[in-house]
């Protein structure tokens, strides 16, 4: 079926990097480097027991250790009915591993297919990960096994780990509950594409739907959309509860306090630079023939 109106979308909108420090920057290229990748010194690993920050660690770390580790990670497998986690989380773009071990859950959930060599999107980093951690980014998902007995504050690692996570799309799921919110109350807000051609069929001609993409706070690195992204960051304080208070309460049956929890998770990932977030603003238009 031939498209009988124009749809034009903008390009993806460049992220800012400037909140990125520089030393941290130096410090992610030079691990980034290939002699870094592929090597793991003898001067930093022995083979009976850890030399990295000896004592820290009570286990030995010789090939029989090795060996244990790889059949427990099997043993997990099996346990798991071949998974290797059970966190429910999909498309996980950056992982980190606390405590890697002999590495193979690593190199596992890297590449499902299991390969004998180390992904090109797996590192490894020596480093003791109840120090301070030194990554400018943060995680879609953390992961550790086998750590009891291996950690002195564990309330401290949690908030660490707490404070690397990629927060959860409050945003998406307020828009979603608006959209089916607005579906019930009979004035659906997500059928804004089908626009285009109601107006073709209803008589317009020369009907153009221009798609622009508008970021939800400056994160963008093009100065007019950081700029357009200070502006909606603003209208977010007044237009998240516009929103929500009468449709989730009236049509989804939410409590007022459920609500307000929620509308402060959406505000205050507004403010995270972090999460890059853009509205579609659908300008569409036609002509009436002579």
């Amino acid at each position: 079926m031939a498209e009988l109106f124009q749809v034009t979308t903008d390009p993806e909108i460049e992220p800012d990097d400037v909140h990125y420090h520089d030393s941290d920057s130096a410090y992610n290229d030079s691990l980034e480097s290939e002699s870094y990748r592929t090597s793991i010194t003898s001067s930093v690993l022995n083979y009976k027991y850890h030399a990295y920050r000896e004592g820290e660690y009570a286990l030995p770390n010789d090939e029989e250790e090795q060996d244990r580790m790889d059949l427990l990670h099997h043993t997990y497998s099996l346990i798991l009915d071949g998974e290797i986690h059970i966190a429910p989380i999909k498309n996980a773009q950056r992982v980190l591993i606390i405590g890697t071990g002999t590495g193979i859950w690593a190199v596992h959930f890297a590449d499902p297919i299991q390969p004998k060599w180390v992904p090109p999107n797996c590192q490894f980093e020596i480093d003791d990960f109840e120090s301070e951690w030194p990554y400018a980014h943060h995680f879609d998902y953390i992961h550790g096994r086998e750590l009891a007995g291996s950690i002195h504050d564990f309330p401290r690692l949690c908030k660490q780990a707490f404070a690397h996570l990629r927060p959860a799309p409050y945003t998406k799921q307020v828009v979603s509950l608006v959209q089916e919110a607005s579906a019930k109350f009979g004035k659906s807000m997500d059928n804004l594409d089908t626009w285009p051609a109601a107006m073709k069929e209803a008589g317009y001609t020369d009907v153009v739907c221009k798609i622009v993409k508008a970021p939800s706070s400056p994160w963008a690195k093009d100065p007019k959309q950081k700029e357009i992204g200070r502006f909606f960051q603003a209208h977010q304080v007044h237009s998240v509860p516009a929103y929500t208070n009468v449709l989730l309460s009236k049509i989804l049956g939410w409590s007022k306090t459920e609500i307000d929890i929620l509308n402060m998770h959406v505000l205050r990932e507004s403010k995270n630079l972090e999460v890059h977030q853009y509205g579609k603003l659908y300008l569409i238009y036609g002509r009436k023939p002579l």
